[in-house]
């Protein structure tokens, strides 16, 4: 979801209205945690992340100008945030020298922070991939990924809106990851990229 700053919008970010945030945390919160999730193998650290993120657009409302991509000025905030957090994780886990270097390694993907090319990625280029990606789906696969990566509802959820079983929800869940492993596999680790979706 795309959300460009118009004058309605930077009026109320400017002022601190706090429905006009809270509107904008609703809208792009579910899909900004997945995205911390991409770095970060674990939800609560993800959400506290964007909180984080959402923290910031608070502090540096004022700054924000008509036209600016809101949806692409948080996911290179929640980015930076993942992986400073990784950094330091990372210092701290070379110095101890212990039984919890193998839990975080577990936790933690090591290998974005390794990955030169995740430092190059911009988030308008995982974006148009993952937008390449979804449009390479069916219809109805489309549109089951959309509810379930975008919107942020469960199986469950999206069986009841749909009328279709959950093991229905499953399948096109599945075709869907298949068609985007494929098209994103070269910027995240593909065992990554299938936890981050199906935790969702």
């Amino acid at each position: 979801m795309q959300v460009l700053i118009d004058s309605k919008l930077l009026d109320g970010l400017h002022s601190g209205e706090e429905s006009v945030y809270t509107d904008v945390f609703h809208q792009l919160q579910p899909a900004l945690v997945s995205y911390a999730m991409q770095y970060i193998i674990d939800r609560d650290l993800s959400k506290e992340i964007v909180q984080e993120a959402f923290l910031k657009l608070w502090e540096k409302r004022k700054t924000l100008s008509k036209g600016t991509n809101l949806t692409a000025y948080l996911y290179k905030i929640v980015r930076n945030l993942s992986l400073n957090y990784l950094r330091h994780i990372k210092i701290r886990d070379e110095f101890a020298k212990s039984e919890s270097q193998f839990i975080s390694e577990a936790a933690l993907n090591y290998v974005a922070l390794k990955d030169k090319s995740a430092e190059r990625l911009l988030e308008a280029e995982i974006m148009e991939r993952l937008q390449k990606a979804v449009n390479k789906m069916p219809p109805k696969c489309r549109n089951i990924f959309s509810l379930s990566r975008f919107d942020g509802k469960t199986y469950k959820e999206i069986a009841q809106e749909l009328n279709i079983t959950e093991k229905t929800v499953e399948n096109q869940i599945n075709k869907a990851l298949k068609i985007t492993r494929a098209e994103m596999q070269e910027f995240l680790p593909v065992t990554l990229l299938m936890y981050s979706f199906l935790c969702l």
